[in-house]
């Protein structure tokens, strides 16, 4: 049985509430990325510290604020609330296969539209900045299993895949609770059918700081945003969305074992 939302303490997200809360959130990431880590590359910063700093630190934010905007609601420190009022409810067999459509999904946009990136940057507006680190630049060609990770050696650093594990957790606790726990369903009360489309084209242009993915973010977005809205079951965009993050983990490991 889906979870009813309206039984608990969620107030209607309209167009203007949405705009400010996927607003916030991507200027802070602008401001960090486009700011902070050139002032920290400038400076001549390890580029795993600046990553740490410039990109960890606003996701973890975004899963504190997911957990503060939960308590401000008035609801319970109870697991069982909190479970509840965020949607994660148990897996069911169905549950289950959508994550493996929506995962699949993810690779083959990514895969299929990758070329974009490429396209993009060609043009000014989409370009990325000189200081771009290198693990996240468009212009770097990424291997996925490599012996180097951000200018540090990786063969025998097993800390290296601990430490890029909870930088991940971060990453995607921090939006999933954030966007499908706490927004999605208040945007439910507004939108309706429509939910998936606002919340999946916001999403989308939350990415804005990734100017040169957007391509390929729109489809991913609007996939991940229409399965959790139909399942009413936020799990779904957690296991998907961290399976899919977890791919260069991978080949950190692969490089790690040497």
């Amino acid at each position: 049985m889906k979870q009813n939302v309206n039984k608990m303490k969620v107030k209607p997200m309209g167009i203007g509430l949405s705009i400010l809360h996927f607003g916030i959130p991507s200027a802070i990431l602008c401001f960090s990325i486009y700011f902070v880590m050139q002032k920290l590359f400038q400076n001549g910063t390890n580029h795993f510290i600046n990553f740490y700093i410039s990109i960890v630190i606003p996701l973890a934010l975004m899963l504190v604020a997911s957990l503060l905007a939960y308590k401000f609601e008035g609801n319970n420190i109870k697991w069982e609330t909190f479970a509840e009022r965020f949607r994660l409810r148990r897996m069911t067999k169905q549950d289950w296969l959508w994550t493996l459509i929506l995962f699949l999904l993810m690779v083959f946009f990514q895969v299929s539209l990758s070329f974009t990136s490429k396209w993009l940057i060609q043009f000014e507006l989409f370009g990325p900045p000189d200081f771009l680190l290198p693990a996240i630049d468009p212009r770097t060609e990424l291997k996925i299993i490599t012996d180097n990770f951000m200018g540090i050696p990786l063969k025998g650093q097993w800390w290296i895949a601990i430490v890029y594990f909870g930088a991940l957790l971060f990453n995607i606790f921090g939006e999933e609770f954030w966007w499908r726990g706490y927004i999605l369903p208040r945007q439910e009360l507004v939108f309706k059918k429509w939910t998936w489309v606002i919340h999946g084209l916001l999403w989308t242009l939350f990415h804005v700081f990734w100017k040169w993915n957007l391509i390929i973010l729109l489809p991913v977005c609007l996939s991940l945003s229409y399965i959790v809205y139909r399942q009413k079951n936020t799990w779904i965009g957690i296991i998907a969305h961290l399976a899919f993050n977890s791919i260069p983990l991978i080949g950190l490991i692969i490089g790690i074992i040497g």
